[in-house]
């Protein structure tokens, strides 16, 4: 978009090439005077003065002049010039390429995760004192998700279930994942307590999330308040007297809107600590 003529300003005398003004460059004599790149300099939008600014030393001198930079600046940041009156070495072209660039990184699209379910293997063991009353592993094939969250729900075979409960006693909850090749593992959640009832025959762990170095997930998932959470559904013996595990789900959920995070979502996170190098 061109400015109008009314924002041209002279331009600081220390702006031009330390050459004659008004003549053609000596190493190019069809080249334009040196005032009337100048002027055009004025009339350019911020994309084409970061491009002209590329063209030689003597281009950049012209076109990343304070006096070009600081009203585009301002008008498309006007917070920023808090920033250079706090700051007064800071350039205006600086600050404009420093915040356009932050502007545009938020619309980025995070690309698809390089792990699936079927690369992982997802284990979760509760204890009642020293003695294991669940033990499970299961691979992310034999997983299903319900409507594409990060949410899964087994049903607890004898193969699985190891002992008794006693939900007025503390138990110790946790949730761990390793890659099939055995090379890389995460714990998610690592607890200890009485759990949080939920009805009369659920019990509800959960522990906050640590936030990765570099996680490309959506904006939406919110890694400062994601969580970890398994919930253990016990059932009665024919008796009535003792309580085992009947059914154990586990997911990933953001605690401040109350839900769980996408499949996806899951896996970049879990992505970014068991394969670091990819970031």
């Amino acid at each position: 978009m061109h400015r109008s003529k009314s924002m041209i300003l002279p331009p600081p005398s220390s702006a031009l090439p330390s050459i004659r003004r008004g003549r053609p460059c000596p190493n190019n004599p069809t080249a334009p005077p040196w005032e009337v790149i100048q002027l055009l300099s004025q009339r350019l939008d911020s994309k084409s003065l970061a491009v002209a600014s590329c063209v030689s030393k003597s281009w950049y001198a012209i076109f990343s002049s304070e006096h070009l930079w600081k009203p585009i600046c301002h008008s498309h940041f006007p917070s920023s010039l808090h920033l250079t009156t706090a700051n007064p070495s800071v350039s205006h072209r600086h600050l404009f390429l420093l915040l356009h660039a932050a502007s545009k990184r938020r619309l980025v699209i995070p690309s698809p995760p390089l792990l699936s379910l079927r690369h992982l293997v997802f284990m979760v063991d509760v204890f009642h004192g020293d003695a294991p009353v669940l033990s499970l592993a299961i691979t992310g094939e034999e997983l299903e998700s319900l409507h594409g969250i990060f949410r899964f729900q087994v049903r607890i075979g004898e193969v699985y279930r190891r002992g008794e409960v006693d939900a007025r006693e503390e138990l110790r909850a946790v949730w761990m994942v390793v890659t099939k090749e055995c090379r890389e593992a995460f714990t998610l959640i690592d607890c200890v307590g009485k759990g949080t009832s939920v009805g009369s025959n659920e019990l509800w762990f959960s522990e906050k999330l640590p936030c990765p170095s570099s996680c490309y997930c959506s904006a939406t998932m919110d890694l400062a308040h994601l969580e970890a959470e398994v919930l253990i559904e016990l059932c009665c013996d024919h008796d009535g007297a003792k309580k085992r595990v009947a059914k154990v789900s586990f997911g990933l959920m953001n605690s401040r809107a109350w839900r769980y995070v996408k499949v996806a979502d899951g896996l970049l996170y879990l992505q970014s600590f068991l394969l670091p190098w990819r970031h």
